[in-house]
């Protein structure tokens, strides 16, 4: 099953998100079941949305390159079944 994935990161300037992927475009780009990636910035920091093919494939792809960079008082992402995705 299909799902999204929400993460915020309170108070990340646009410009640390932009470092950090340099490093990690191209590996989450090549990571089985991923599908797409975007981020918008706001007054409060950085919130970024993916849609992995299931939630199992996410997991691997977080446990193992994103939780171990994230500080221990980081918001929990919020994952959910995918409802609908329409693209262009």
């Amino acid at each position: 099953m299909p799902i999204t994935m929400t993460q915020h990161a309170p108070g990340m300037p646009p410009h640390a998100y932009d470092e950090i992927m340099v490093g990690a475009g191209e590996p989450l780009r090549r990571s089985p079941g991923f599908v797409s990636h975007v981020a918008h910035a706001s007054s409060d920091g950085i919130t970024v949305t993916e849609v992995w093919e299931s939630r199992e494939q996410w997991e691997q792809w977080y446990t193992t390159s994103v939780k171990p960079h994230l500080p221990p008082d980081a918001p929990p992402p919020v994952v959910s079944e995918l409802h609908n995705a329409l693209g262009r």
